[in-house]
């Protein structure tokens, strides 16, 4: 299939002072109505609400959107991370966006472009581009066309192209149509690690796509339902996996905003989704070999100071067979985040995450095993444009020769790797968009 990809805007309905995005981004208070693409917080589907932290934006701002239409942003991620495991290669295994421990890394910078469907402009448009360490772990499992006889561009082109679709938002029935490339709508939290609660993201976070390359339609339906349908490449992926697309089907629920009494402040909203993936994952097309994954998810914000978040996912590789080659993967986590204090250009967040992953067969990580992690966060939010963050993280795997490399111990293979693993993550990300 021609390198297409999923839709990453927001409805027709949504508010035009918002730009749209895909996927669940857990992270700071809210801004309700689909919000995000490089905003901060939960907002998996176009239509669902979730927290963000430019949730605060000037009155300029305000009317700059209201005229204009059109955001800019760029942006850097940086962090130096402590690993109690002092692996000889620094990385952190299985994770892409914070691949490199015990030295100070960037991890990423871009800058993106948007035009989201709004009233007399129901076009949509989006171009970003990325690099950094997180882009090369991200895209490092990419096919290379052609296999050992692929050369020149490829993936070492296409990894750096962050968004870039194209759309339009019919203005009475509201349905929504692109193609291009875009953030996947599975699983809770961003790649752009400045929209998340946490600094780092969960094993069923790094499982599910983060970008995707195909179609989209999206249909609002009453009561607050949305029904999505895409056509991909394959299950995070630019490049051609085979000679036949992969699908994925989705509906989400999102109760409006309802303002809160006082002393509290802020809106109270819930948005629930549900999505199923299906597809070939290898050469063999037949149904049997499809990979079928299916991921929930759940946001609850009390109001603007307080959410709750939760995600679970069971997925079937090669379903057709009941025998020994079927495998299995099951898992998700936990979210609250609450804001402990908040001034005029500072706040203060704490966050929590338990989390479980079952990969029974290695088809994931390449070990079958349980990872089971703890995350703690306080992050600094500073004038709109900088967050600086303090993160402890505990990960424990169940696999007989241990998971996470150790000293000179850097191959999948080694015997001896270790079981438990302490990070400690200081990262400074700062952003700047102007609207115009």
């Amino acid at each position: 299939m021609p390198l297409l990809a999923c839709l990453l805007t927001s409805p027709p309905a949504a508010s035009e002072d918002q730009a749209p995005s895909e996927r669940v981004d857990v992270a700071p208070p809210v801004t309700h109505a689909g919000d995000n693409s490089n905003a901060d917080g939960p907002t998996k589907s176009a239509s669902t609400s979730a927290p963000a932290d430019d949730s605060h934006p000037t009155p300029e701002a305000d009317e700059a959107k209201r005229k204009g239409g059109w955001q800019a942003e760029v942006f850097v991620d940086v962090a130096w991370g402590f690993n109690s495991n002092s692996p000889n290669n620094h990385v952190y295994r299985g994770m892409f966006t914070n691949p490199r421990t015990n030295e100070l890394a960037v991890n990423n910078v871009g800058a993106f472009i948007r035009h989201p469907a709004r009233e007399g402009q129901p076009w949509i448009f989006e171009l970003g581009f990325h690099a950094g360490a997180a882009v090369d772990a991200l895209t490092s499992g990419e096919p290379i066309p052609g296999g050992d006889d692929g050369k020149f561009a490829g993936s070492e082109v296409f990894k750096h192209i962050a968004l870039g679709n194209v759309g339009i938002a019919l203005p009475k029935a509201k349905t929504v149509f692109a193609a291009g490339v875009f953030e996947g709508p599975m699983g809770i939290g961003s790649f752009w690690t400045r929209h998340n609660w946490n600094y780092t993201t969960t094993w069923e976070s790094n499982l599910v796509p983060y970008y995707l390359a195909g179609a989209k339609i999206a249909q609002p339906l009453p009561a607050g339902f949305e029904l999505s349908g895409w056509v991909v490449n394959g299950f995070q992926s630019y490049a051609d996996l085979n000679s036949a697309p992969s699908g994925l089907v989705g509906l989400t629920w999102t109760r409006g905003p309802t303002p809160v009494s006082s002393p509290r402040s802020g809106e109270t909203a819930l948005s629930l989704a549900t999505y199923v993936y299906f597809g070939p994952e290898g050469t063999s097309l037949e149904a049997k070999d499809w990979l079928v994954y299916w991921d929930t998810w759940a946001i609850y914000d009390f109001d603007d100071h307080f959410s709750l978040a939760a995600v679970w996912d069971l997925g079937v590789d090669r379903a057709g067979r009941a025998n020994e080659l079927q495998s299995l993967y099951t898992g998700g986590a936990l979210f609250a985040r609450g804001t402990v204090f908040e001034g005029k250009h500072a706040k203060v967040d704490l966050a929590v995450r338990p989390e479980a992953s079952l990969d029974r067969d290695g088809r994931f990580f390449g070990v079958d095993q349980w990872l089971i992690s703890g995350t703690g966060t306080a992050s600094l939010q500073l004038y709109d444009h900088l967050l600086v963050r303090a993160e402890y993280r505990y990960d424990h795997s169940t696999a007989t020769n241990g998971f996470f490399y150790q000293h000179e111990l850097g191959g999948d293979d080694d015997v001896g790797l270790a079981t438990d693993q302490h990070t400690v993550f200081l990262s400074l990300t700062g952003w700047w968009d102007f609207f115009f």
